[in-house]
């Protein structure tokens, strides 16, 4: 009788034990694509080594914010893409290094669950143009690009902004490459806390190839977001 109180307290120590665990144990949530709700988003810096490979593209990478707001790891998850010289190689691994650097420098507001707050973990998406000013130089005008659009994912409605009631109309000047995708994208105007909501939105949206002469060109042009706020939308 002894030994299986004994058996019997032992097993409620380690119930109650891993109880405890479980409750120190940090909660991690997931929060998608980060790049709009930071409060700080400094800008990598374009290795020289790209710059002079012409490697651009779009890197991602995986950050975990802890309860704080700042940044405890982060970490490029891009692939160097097949069949590439060295020379390309080692551009896109500084491409990678310069993303993760500048990730570890932003900074986010705590997020709070049940008034606790919690670790974050999602991505930063981080766009490398290597001539955008030429590019965009070179680009034909397009206007208001809006119903040119194969996809135009809708902008989310920023809490931040719903708290104040900002709405209004936000105006994204955008660069298209010739394959039909966004390689920049700047809010010239609206309201402050909307304008990263619309960029995010643009950055995702697609285009068929724009075609000039029979051959495909960059096109620029505007998109724009209307924020209506829900009592406000009929």
């Amino acid at each position: 009788m002894r030994l299986r109180n004994l058996a019997f307290a032992g097993a409620v120590l380690a119930i109650f034990a891993s109880f405890v665990l479980a409750q120190d144990t940090p909660r991690v949530i997931n929060g998608g694509v980060l790049n709009g709700k930071a409060v700080s988003l400094p800008k990598p810096a374009y290795p020289a080594a790209a710059k002079a490979a012409r490697v651009e593209g779009a890197v991602k990478v995986e950050i975990v914010i802890d309860e704080g707001g700042n940044i405890e790891s982060a970490a490029a998850i891009n692939e160097t893409p097949e069949e590439t010289s060295p020379e390309v190689a080692d551009a896109w691994a500084a491409l990678r290094s310069a993303a993760e650097a500048a990730a570890m420098e932003s900074k986010f507001s705590p997020t709070l669950l049940s008034g606790q707050p919690v670790k974050v973990k999602g991505v930063i998406v981080y766009n490398f143009v290597a001539s955008s000013a030429a590019a965009a130089a070179n680009a034909i005008n397009g206007g208001v690009l809006n119903s040119r659009a194969s996809e135009l994912p809708k902008a989310e409605y920023p809490a931040a902004a719903l708290a104040v009631r900002a709405s209004g109309t936000v105006v994204v000047n955008v660069l298209i490459d010739e394959s039909g995708n966004i390689i920049q994208a700047t809010a010239v105007s609206g309201h402050p806390l909307l304008k990263s909501s619309a960029v995010d939105a643009a950055r995702k949206a697609k285009f068929v190839p724009t075609m000039l002469n029979g051959q495909p060109v960059k096109v620029s042009g505007m998109l724009t977001y209307a924020f209506v706020l829900p009592d406000q939308d009929q």
